[in-house]
């Protein structure tokens, strides 16, 4: 295997050159910057793909040069690190401060692409401390978020209806929800089942009605359920209708959700986003919430996710804005209005000193 040098007076000129030569495939062994009469140069140790495939698989660099076989050892260990500084220093004139290559480090960890890092949260020299560079990241990564307040019950009661996909917590998340009318607005409260499908649903319900004091009602079709809100009193109040869930991604689930919004006439209509998926599901869901019109949306399980970068750069180029936090698995306690600064805490969390 032979390592070959590029030496240039930048470290764009002399990764062209590299790549002129080996490939977009290159690996890169190290770089790093040398003294000359002209000023500084930078070097790029690098050797081609297939090479290196080969000596891995023949142990030619072990037979004939043992020395370079622990380096090259020693060098795929930081090959990550080195590609992740490579980067910064093809959009930068220099290499970012420590302090922001450890944020960027543990940003990443938490599920953050490089490129939104480096379009929301460009590296600067403003930021002294850890703490104040954490501030301003959290600050910046949450610009885009859009939030709306939930909706203030009127003189008739307020029609709530969720949905979300199998998995998500749809059920508890509505029955979070239900309670933090009671705290927020002091709000009578009332609860439709409607989801004869799912194995216990009832039940859970009437267990929760029991235990909230909240007036349950039985409905198994959409007319039904439109009777059903009909005999209720024209009082201020809430009431929340459990309705039958299924695949979001299936027509025929659409058709149904679409016969009971017909017939409930919702004053608000959430879906249920899980903080745990991925950015594909995530911008596919919300992509779908969109279109099917929802009026907002209700994170899931942010105590679940290893990091909430997914989520936010789902966002960023979703319409809909956020009404509600779900923190954990406890009813009321863990749901709380959505806002910038809540859903903002829960960056940089494994980096906290």
């Amino acid at each position: 295997m032979h390592v070959r040098r590029y030496r240039a007076h930048s470290i764009h000129e002399a990764l062209r050159s590299m790549r002129r030569e080996l490939g977009e495939n290159a690996v890169i062994l190290d770089t790093r910057t040398l003294p000359a009469e002209t000023g500084e140069l930078v070097e790029v140790l690098a050797v081609p793909e297939h090479e290196l495939a080969t000596v891995a698989s023949s142990g030619e660099a072990a037979s004939h040069d043992p020395l370079l076989l622990l380096q090259l050892h020693h060098e795929l260990a930081l090959l990550r690190q080195q590609v992740t500084t490579l980067e910064y220093l093809l959009r930068y004139t220099t290499t970012p401060p420590p302090l922001w290559q450890r944020l960027y480090h543990a940003l990443q960890a938490e599920g953050f692409g490089e490129d939104f890092l480096l379009r929301r949260l460009p590296p600067s020299t403003d930021h002294a401390s850890w703490k104040e560079l954490l501030a301003h990241a959290r600050q910046e990564l949450t610009a885009h978020v859009r939030v709306a307040a939930l909706p203030t019950p009127g003189s008739a009661p307020l029609r709530l209806l969720v949905l979300g996909a199998p998995g998500s917590g749809r059920t508890t998340t509505m029955l979070k929800l239900l309670l933090l009318y009671r705290l927020l607005f002091q709000a009578t409260l009332h609860l439709i089942a409607a989801d004869a499908q799912k194995l216990g649903a009832l039940e859970h319900l009437q267990l929760f009605a029991s235990i909230a004091d909240i007036p349950l009602v039985e409905a198994y079709s959409p007319q039904e359920v439109r009777y059903a809100l009909a005999q209720l009193p024209s009082t201020p109040g809430v009431v929340a209708i459990d309705i039958p869930g299924g695949n979001p991604f299936r027509s025929e689930t659409h058709r149904l959700w679409q016969h009971y919004r017909d017939a409930i006439a919702p004053d608000a209509c959430y879906a249920v986003v899980s903080a745990t998926d991925s950015l594909p599901m995530l911008c596919k869901l919300l992509r779908l919430w969109e279109q099917l019109g929802v009026h907002g949306l209700i994170v899931t399980k942010l105590d679940q996710t290893p990091g909430i970068g997914p989520l936010l750069q789902a966002l960023d180029t979703c319409q809909l804005p956020l009404v509600c936090l779900c923190t954990g698995p406890r009813i009321p306690d863990d749901i709380e209005p959505a806002t910038p600064e809540a859903l903002a805490r829960w960056i940089g969390t494994t980096e906290e000193p």
